[in-house]
C-alpha cells in the first residue's frame, strides 16, 4: 500500500519520512517493471492549478497545455505515456480494422487514404484505450476527514488490492485488453435499413444526433451491434471517469477550458449547431484548443484524447448515472460486477438498483452554478456537493440539478453555455424521457474479447 494514503501529518519530521518513504515506495513500483502515476486534489485550495500536486511517478513532470499564442500543443513529460489512447477504426464485431495516422485521421498509418469520413464503411472511427495491451488500473483514496480532497493513482499495472478498472469489464463481466470512445459527435447515418449512431468525420451538423430520448439514443447506438452481440451502446459515466482523471493528471489543474481548450460554448444555437461539420481538427492532433469559445467559430471546437467536442458543442446524454431527489446514484458496468443490483443500465427506474450513493455528498440545487466541491468516491465517481465556486476557481465547469425530481445525466456543456462548459459540467435537469436540440449522444465500444 502507498504511503500516500496517510492523512497529511502536521509535523515537519514526519513530513520527511513519508517524503523519503513515497520515493522508495515509487522507485519499488518501477523495479515491479510498473508505472504509478498520481495527483492529489487539495479542496481547500481554490486555485485550479495549485490545487493539483503530482506524487508518485509523476513527481517533477512537466504537465501538457495548450499554447494558444503558437497555435500548438505542448506535451510536456506525456506524450510516451501508456495511457495515450490510439484512433482507429473500429468494426461493427468490435475489432479494429486499422489504425489511423494520429496526425491526420484521413490517412492510415501507412499513408493511404482512410474510411474516417466514409458513410458507407462497416464500423466507427474510435479511440483505443489499452495501448499495446495495458490495461489502465486506477484507484483514488479519499481523504478521511475531508473527503472532497483525494488522491488519485494511475497504474500499468494492478499495484494493490485496491486499485479497479471498471471501464474495461464488457456486458459478459469479463476484463477486456481495449475499450472504445467516439472520436466525434453522434451523427444519425442510415444504413439502408435502420438508423444508426455512427461516430464518423465529414458529418452535417443536421445529421447529429438531437431530439432523441434516452431510451431512442442507446437503440440508435445498440444499431451497431451485429447479431448475438452486446458491445455498443452510448457513452458510459465509468469511462468518462477515467478520462477526467487522465486529462488531470496530464494537465495538472482542474480547469480543463485553460489548459486544452474553451469549446464551443458562446452564441450556439440549433442553426449553428446545424453548420458543424465534424473533423475540424482531423490533422491536428490528439489535442487542440483554442481559447475563443465563439460557437459560430467551427475551429473552436476543442479536441483531447483524439475526442472532437468533448465539451461545448452539445450536451453529451451518459448511461450510468441518475439523479434521484437529489442523490446520485450510480453504475460503472453493464452487469453486476461493480456491485449493483442492475443487469444493465436501466433508463427508466429511479436507480436503485445501481451501485448506491455517495455516503454524505449530496447535490446542492443548483441552475448553472459553478462547482466548487466534489465528494469522491473510492471508484472515482464522485458527487458535486458546493455550487459556489467561478469560472477560474476550483472545478471551474457548471451544475444543473433538479433537487425534486429523478433526471438522467447529461455531461460537457453545449454550445450556449458560455464559460460552465468543460470536463466535469454536468448537467442534471432532465429527465430520460426528455429531448432537446442541445442535447444528443455518441457511441462508445466494449468488444467480447
Amino acid at each position: 500500500m502507498s504511503i500516500d494514503r496517510i492523512h497529511p501529518a502536521t509535523d515537519e519530521t514526519l513530513r520527511e519520512v513519508v517524503g523519503a518513504l513515497n520515493v522508495i515506495n515509487s522507485t519499488l513500483s518501477r523495479g515491479r517493471g510498473g508505472v504509478v502515476y498520481g495527483f492529489r486534489i487539495d479542496s481547500t485550495e481554490a486555485d485550479p492549478t495549485a490545487c493539483v500536486t503530482y506524487i508518485e511517478d509523476a513527481r517533477g513532470m512537466s504537465p501538457a497545455f495548450m499554447d494558444y499564442a503558437n497555435g500548438r500543443f505542448v506535451w510536456g513529460d506525456w506524450r510516451d505515456a501508456f495511457f495515450i489512447p490510439r484512433p482507429c477504426m473500429l468494426r461493427y464485431d468490435g475489432t479494429v480494422d486499422y489504425y489511423l495516422d494520429p496526425d491526420d485521421y484521413g490517412k492510415k498509418l501507412d499513408g493511404t487514404a482512410s474510411d474516417v469520413a466514409n458513410a458507407s464503411y462497416a464500423g466507427n472511427a474510435m479511440m483505443e484505450w489499452g495501448r499495446d495491451g495495458k490495461i489502465i488500473w486506477y484507484k483514488v483514496v479519499p481523504e478521511q476527514v475531508d473527503p472532497t480532497s483525494c488522491a488519485v493513482y494511475i497504474a500499468d499495472h494492478k499495484a494493490d488490492d485496491d486499485y479497479v478498472c471498471w471501464p474495461f469489464v464488457n456486458a459478459s463481466g469479463n476484463v477486456v485488453r481495449h475499450f472504445y470512445t467516439p472520436c466525434y459527435f453522434g451523427s444519425i447515418v442510415n444504413d439502408g435499413t435502420n438508423d444508426v449512431l455512427r461516430s464518423l468525420s465529414g458529418q452535417l451538423g443536421s445529421t447529429r444526433c438531437k431530439g432523441k430520448n434516452a431510451t431512442q439514443e442507446r437503440a440508435l447506438a445498440k444499431a451497431n451491434n451485429p447479431s448475438g452481440h452486446d458491445i455498443w451502446d452510448i457513452e458510459r459515466y465509468g469511462d468518462v471517469i477515467l478520462i477526467e482523471l487522465l486529462l488531470t493528471l496530464v494537465s495538472k489543474s482542474l480547469d480543463s477550458q485553460t489548459a486544452f481548450g474553451q469549446g464551443l460554448h458562446t452564441s450556439g444555437t440549433d442553426a449553428i449547431n446545424d453548420a458543424f461539420v465534424s473533423g475540424q481538427h482531423d490533422a491536428r492532433g490528439l489535442f487542440w484548443g483554442t481559447n475563443s469559445g465563439a460557437a459560430a467559430t467551427s475551429a473552436n471546437a476543442v479536441k483531447v484524447f483524439g475526442m472532437e467536442n468533448f465539451w461545448g458543442f452539445m450536451w453529451r446524454r451518459m448511461v450510468g448515472l441518475v439523479n434521484v431527489n437529489g442523490t446520485m446514484r450510480y453504475k460503472l458496468t453493464t452487469g453486476k460486477e461493480d456491485g449493483s443490483n442492475a443487469s444493465d443500465y436501466v433508463v427508466s427506474n429511479t436507480g436503485t438498483d445501481y451501485a448506491g450513493y455517495l455516503a454524505g455528498g449530496t447535490l446542492p440545487a443548483s441552475s448553472g452554478a459553478y462547482v466548487q466541491k466534489q465528494e469522491w468516491k473510492t471508484d472515482g465517481a464522485h458527487t458535486p456537493t458546493v455550487a459556489a465556486g467561478a469560472s477560474n476557481k476550483n472545478y471551474c465547469d457548471g451544475l444543473w440539478t433538479n433537487v425534486n425530481a429523478v433526471t438522467f445525466a447529461c455531461r460537457g456543456g453545449g454550445s450556449p453555455d458560455r464559460l460552465l462548459a468543460g470536463v466535469w459540467c454536468l448537467f442534471l435537469n432532465y429527465a430520460a424521457s426528455d429531448a432537446s436540440w442541445s442535447i444528443g449522444a455518441a457511441p462508445s465500444c466494449k468488444p467480447q474479447s
